[in-house]
């Protein structure tokens, strides 16, 4: 397997962290225009023009949203033998719109469990936790905290490899058949973890 990390002398996740730091920014391209969330439309741009980028795609193009980062870290993990694990957390505001939605990554080392976080700006770093359920339950927190506790339902699933090119609406599928957790992750009483 041809690791495309060794070409930028990437070899640890703080060394994935740095090189985000100073080469990739979030938002995302289409026909080299650039869309960042700093855009009052750009949810609206996104629905219409974004596609993930994968690999060497991604990082040449230099931007990206957590679904293009979280799959370049499980490409990262995976190259490097490092166990991990990919959630999509899914969430609404009401019954008739959908909510925010969020990808990362958590890997496993000296039997502890990390939070890879680049693209969520207020949490970027790497989050140490002593358990998955500890790090999930404290992602999920962080998540529902972030909107106010204002959102109905939050989902948290298990994603596998993303293999080609997906527009929004197909990601989000390709996302809500993964492995849905269940259990004793919560994030507040007016919020069912399903």
């Amino acid at each position: 397997m041809n690791n495309i990390f060794n070409k930028y002398n990437v070899k640890t996740p703080q060394e994935l962290m740095k090189f985000f730091e100073d080469n990739m920014q979030y938002g995302f391209t289409y026909r080299n225009k650039v869309y960042t969330d700093f855009e009052h439309d750009f949810q609206e741009n996104m629905d219409k023009f974004y596609k993930i980028r994968l690999g060497e795609d991604f990082i040449k193009s230099g931007y990206g949203v957590c679904w293009d980062f979280c799959e370049l870290e499980r490409k990262f993990f995976t190259e490097n033998n490092i166990e991990h694990k990919c959630y999509f957390i899914e969430s609404y505001i009401n019954r008739k719109e959908g909510g925010p939605t969020h990808t990362f990554a958590i890997y496993k080392q000296n039997n502890k469990w990390y939070w890879f976080e680049y693209s969520w700006f207020y949490h970027r770093g790497i989050w140490e936790y002593s358990s998955i359920d500890e790090a999930l339950q404290g992602i999920l927190n962080k998540f529902d905290e972030f909107y106010n506790k204002k959102l109905i339902n939050i989902g948290l699933y298990e994603t596998e490899k993303v293999s080609k090119r997906l527009n929004v609406f197909e990601f989000v599928e390709h996302c809500l058949n993964g492995k849905k957790i269940s259990g004793d992750l919560q994030t507040n009483e007016n919020i069912k973890g399903q």
